[in-house]
């Protein structure tokens, strides 16, 4: 069973830890090859014993999350039932005693672009994705665009309306959200939705400035919070005109942001250096 909850969290693009037991001695509820796997929202399946022992596994599980790292941990029991400790040195064992050692590895998911809007420039960005190796999905109300003719490559298609999304696709803290759908409305009740969701680190909209404060002082005039994962005009400056380059200008924001890059030139200027010897 836990080997199925990974697969399913790790393609919802939920990070996940999965706990093996590598080394058990004495009395111990369970032994070396044991697993139980935890995700961040705390859901568990498998086990390594129960109890204290998986108590701590939980909070260490949460640390190899958040690091991004693996952790070796033993524990020592004295025969006192959940009375587990954490020992990073070899321990005498009581008579009833035990001792166990436990592996922990976070599983983070690859982070993914997901489209909403399967038009001109969603076709050109999920081909781009393709050639970069960028997981993406692909959201739409229209069947025609949601086809997998259209994008052979993208890791789901779903074809449902954009009034509810939440109750068809998950997204997650490794989710970059990109709207460009066929109509303004559309743009403004997916932005809406998104906003709320508050693990998403990226989410960028197509149009223009003068279209974005209209969508926003609407939402703001519901209540809604604007805050700084909004990306609109989305893209960086590179001279966009057609599907292709604005697909182009699209994709290099969200690997930027994905990256933690900044937006300047490696170029050295050469011109300006006339110290290098002529060979």
């Amino acid at each position: 069973m836990w080997l199925n909850n990974i697969t399913t969290w790790y393609n919802k693009g939920i990070p996940c830890t999965l706990v093996t037991i590598i080394d058990s001695a004495g009395s111990t509820p369970r032994k070396t090859g044991s697993h139980m796997v935890i995700n961040q929202n705390g859901e568990t399946a498998g086990s390594v014993g129960g109890g204290g022992v998986e108590l701590q596994c939980i909070h260490l599980a949460r640390e190899a999350m958040k690091t991004g790292t693996c952790i070796t941990r033993k524990f020592v029991s004295k025969g006192d039932g959940d009375e587990w400790n954490a020992s990073d040195e070899d321990a005498e064992l009581g008579v009833c005693g035990g001792s166990l050692t436990v592996f922990l590895e976070s599983l983070i998911p690859e982070s993914e672009l997901v489209i909403f809007g399967g038009g001109h420039v969603g076709l050109a960005l999920g081909k781009l994705c393709e050639v970069l190796n960028v997981p993406y999905r692909v959201y739409d109300d229209r069947r025609e665009f949601a086809d997998p003719e259209r994008f052979a490559g993208a890791r789901s298609l779903i074809c449902q309306s954009f009034t509810d999304i939440s109750s068809h696709i998950h997204l997650s803290g490794t989710s970059y959200c990109v709207i460009m759908t066929y109509g303004h409305e559309h743009d403004e009740i997916v932005l809406e939705q998104l906003l709320k969701i508050k693990e998403l680190p990226y989410i960028g909209m197509i149009g223009s400035v003068k279209k974005a404060e209209v969508l926003i002082r609407n939402i703001q005039g519901r209540g809604g919070v604007i805050d700084d994962r909004v990306y609109c005009p989305i893209g960086l400056r590179i001279g966009k005109n057609l599907p292709q380059e604005i697909a182009l200008s699209v994709i290099s924001e969200v690997i930027l942001v994905m990256r933690g890059g900044i937006p300047e030139h490696m170029r050295v200027d050469w011109s300006a250096d006339k110290s290098i010897p002529h060979r």
